[in-house]
């Protein structure tokens, strides 16, 4: 007989340790989530009738697997999305490149940053202490002139220092790699140290085929809702029990088993895996107090939808918005390569607003799409003579949530005490954030599980 596995959370985190689990022969899996339905942030809402997902949701850059298994689940209803992405910086625009572009920086500026790679190159692998903070890798990767700029950047963009929060935080941001020399520059400069090809950058149409991975989105109309959907009823076909809706009340061991307890399930189960970062709710059902908060950095943004013809925005995925003082962050074609035009002709926007709380634009975010479309506008996003026929602007307390100082030692507390309190809850590292890496990370969920 196999075993009995709770996946706990039913995100896409979720979805990927229950697609191993799946493989297991004789596995019963349950999915448990407070939500009503599957998907988590993935599920797209209902705005101005058109299906909006908060955020860039797609499956971008992720394995020729995964995404075979995305076909199926979508009964092939998936198209391609081949990127045109864009960045600002220092009040430039470069198509095809979605980091920040430090080419335009005065000559002297750009001769300074390529002289203190150099260094960095020729000190390479000499036992130099890894970096305690987020800044100190930035500057041990690209230098004092460099390091420093994107220091502000990450702090204009996540409202907090780049001291506070740990190296590791470099995974969730558009900072991983350094351009500021025009693309035949950076490939020789690439070309000239193995540290330097691991830290620089060109655009894509410069590189060339540079990797597998593959990226595309559901094809019914409705977002990445239309995945979700079907996500569902794919894994109730392999005979996973979905319930969705329900609270945990209580967790207890017993005859061997872990019994879970929800409003309508009592369930036995032989590992419980738990899916998200809620280690308050977590501990709370263990007996022990123990909250994450205040060692994690989320950022306040408010997200913008903005309606206006298909045919007046510009034909591309998404531009990342990197000007000192901007309004914008992220900036997606949402509703043209989501499939949704309606009979009037008209599409839509998102952007991504990284914006204070209790900041003017915060209390008053009713009004704040009029200065979002005219900054749309001078990012060519949508065209000069563009009417803006609709909107909604939605305030999303904690986005991007990223580990501050002390988090992993933290971590490692939370999990010596859930080893002590009850053995058979596995809390899995939330840490991973892109769809590629969240997938990767589920192929070791097994071994876990059979420990």
């Amino acid at each position: 007989m196999g075993k009995v596995y709770v996946v706990v959370g039913a995100g896409f985190r979720g979805f990927c340790d229950t697609l191993q689990l799946i493989g297991e022969p004789g596995a019963k899996i349950h999915m448990v989530d407070r939500e009503p339905f599957f998907g988590g942030i993935s599920c797209s809402g209902k705005v101005k009738d058109f299906w909006v997902d908060k955020g860039v949701h797609m499956f971008d850059g992720i394995p020729r697997e995964l995404a075979d298994n995305v076909t199926e689940v979508m009964g092939g209803q998936v198209r391609t999305i081949d990127f045109v992405s864009m960045s600002a910086f220092n009040g430039h625009l470069t198509d095809g490149f979605s980091l920040p572009d430090l080419s335009s920086l005065p000559e002297d500026t750009k001769n300074r940053i390529t002289a203190e790679l150099k260094l960095l190159a020729a000190d390479a692998g000499k036992g130099s202490p890894e970096p305690r903070h987020l800044r100190g890798l930035l500057q041990a990767r690209y230098g004092a002139t460099a390091g420093g700029i994107f220091a502000g950047i990450f702090q204009s963009i996540y409202d907090i220092d780049a001291s506070l929060v740990q190296p590791d935080a470099l995974s969730k941001t558009s900072l991983g790699r350094l351009k500021h020399l025009d693309d035949p520059l950076m490939l020789a400069l690439k070309a000239s140290d193995p540290f330097l090809d691991a830290v620089l950058a060109a655009r894509r149409q410069a590189l060339g085929k540079v990797d597998e991975l593959v990226s595309i989105y559901p094809d019914t109309g409705q977002a990445m809702r239309g995945w979700c959907l079907r996500a569902r009823k794919w894994l109730e076909d392999r005979g996973v029990a979905m319930c969705l809706g329900q609270g945990i009340g209580s967790i207890e061991s017993t005859g061997g088993k872990l019994r879970l307890k929800t409003g309508a399930h009592t369930i036995d189960a032989d590992r419980i895996i738990w899916t998200n970062d809620n280690t308050q709710a977590l501990a709370g059902l263990l007996g022990f107090d123990f909250d994450t908060h205040d060692w994690i950095s989320g950022t306040p943004m408010l997200f913008a939808m903005l309606i206006t013809k298909a045919d007046h925005i510009k034909d591309f995925t998404y531009l990342q918005n990197f000007n000192s003082g901007s309004k914008t962050y992220r900036t997606a074609c949402a509703g043209i390569y989501s499939g949704q035009i309606d009979a009037d002709g008209n599409s839509f926007v998102t952007c991504e607003c990284p914006t204070p709380i209790d900041s003017e634009r915060w209390n008053n975010h009713h009004e704040a799409h009029h200065a979002i479309w005219q900054e749309c506008k001078a990012l060519g996003i949508v065209s000069p003579d563009a009417e803006l026929t609709g909107h909604a602007v939605m305030r999303l307390p904690s986005t991007f949530k990223l580990a501050k100082l002390g988090y992993d030692e933290k971590i490692r507390e939370f999990q010596a005490e859930l080893g002590r309190r009850m053995r058979g809850v596995i809390f899995r590292d939330v840490k991973p954030f892109f769809r590629r890496d969240i997938y990767l990370d589920s192929l070791k969920v097994r071994d876990l599980v059979n420990a």
